[in-house]
Formats: C-alpha cells, sequence, structure tokens
C-alpha cells in the first residue's frame, strides 16, 4: 500500500502567493522584495525562494509566463492560488496563533487590503484583540501568582511579555477604529 500524502503550503508560500496577488513578478524580484523589507524575516535565500516558486508551480497555484517582448520570465498566481490564499486568510484565530504566531497575523491581515470584504477584516481584527486581551489576562494572573518565585532575569523578560502583548491589543483597537474610520468615509 503506498501512503499519500498532501503537500501544503508553507508560511514563506502564503508570503510570495500574496506578493504574486497585487503583480506578476520574476524570481529574481520577489528574492529582492524579500531582501530589501520586512519579508526578509521569512528568507530572502535562493535557496528558500527559488524552491518555494517550484512548490507553488508544482501545486498548480502559481504559473510561469513569458512576456512577449522579452524573454523574461514572470510569476503569475491563478484562480486556485488566489482560492489557496483567501482560505488561509480567513482561516479562525485560536489561542495558538496569539502566542506563538502574531508575525502570521500581521502577515495575513497585511495581504487582506483588496482580497478580502471589510466585515471579514473587522471579523478577523475583533477576534485577534478579543484573544490577544483573554491571553494577556492569563500572562498577568501568571506573574501574579508566580513572578516571586522568578529570577529578576526571567521575571523582567516575562514582564516584557505582557508589555508588548498589550502593545499587540493597542495595535488591534487602533486598526479597528481605522478600519471603521474609513469604512465610512
Amino acid at each position: 500500500m503506498k501512503l499519500q500524502y498532501t503537500i501544503t503550503p508553507t508560511l514563506l508560500d502564503y508570503a510570495i502567493l500574496g506578493l504574486l496577488h497585487n503583480q506578476d513578478l520574476s524570481g529574481y524580484r520577489i528574492r529582492k522584495m524579500f531582501e530589501e523589507t520586512a519579508l526578509g524575516n521569512y528568507s530572502s535565500s535562493p535557496g528558500t525562494i527559488y524552491p518555494a516558486l517550484k512548490r507553488l508551480q508544482k501545486l498548480i497555484l502559481i504559473e510561469k509566463v513569458v512576456q512577449n517582448n522579452s524573454e523574461k520570465t514572470l510569476f503569475h498566481i491563478n484562480n486556485k492560488g488566489l482560492e489557496v490564499l483567501k482560505s488561509w486568510l480567513l482561516k479562525p484565530l485560536v489561542k495558538i496563533d496569539i502566542e506563538r504566531k502574531n508575525h502570521e497575523l500581521l502577515l495575513r491581515f497585511a495581504f487582506m487590503d483588496t482580497l478580502i470584504k471589510q466585515k471579514e477584516k473587522i471579523d478577523f481584527l475583533e477576534s485577534f484583540k478579543t484573544l490577544q486581551s483573554n491571553y494577556i489576562n492569563e500572562l498577568q494572573l501568571y506573574h501574579k501568582e508566580e513572578a516571586g518565585k522568578m529570577s529578576l532575569h526571567a521575571k523582567l523578560a516575562f514582564e516584557y511579555g505582557i508589555e508588548s502583548n498589550k502593545t499587540t491589543l493597542k495595535w488591534c483597537k487602533t486598526t479597528l477604529k481605522e478600519i471603521f474610520k474609513n469604512n465610512i468615509s
């Protein structure tokens, strides 16, 4: 019996799909965008970008397009790729996302602009805000109970974690206000 497995897109793949949603790009341009922006946190190495492009082609989420006036090859997201990207953007948030994947949530939000309906963006942010608030409450309760048992450095590092989560919560609230303001205008 032969085992079948499914290849699922990686976070790097989703980042590439998000970039290609805006415009067709060459592999070199994609790599440069990763090198020159915060996307570099996901990778900018040719040893990861080009295999990711091949994987996305294998998954039939993107295709190569040769420009008529030159030999230049661009990558284009197709309808299936758009569906996969939208599905990822709309994936319900869970506690582990808040605890360990804030960078992924922000990447998802960054690509929602023209792909996702206003209500879905608001739902995403409301869920983000609620989960973030609950997580902060858990952290503060733990801190209250355990801070006296922690070393000074552990306590200070833990307090940094609480404060950075509060900053994320503040961002959620501010972003929701901004989205509502722009929706009314």
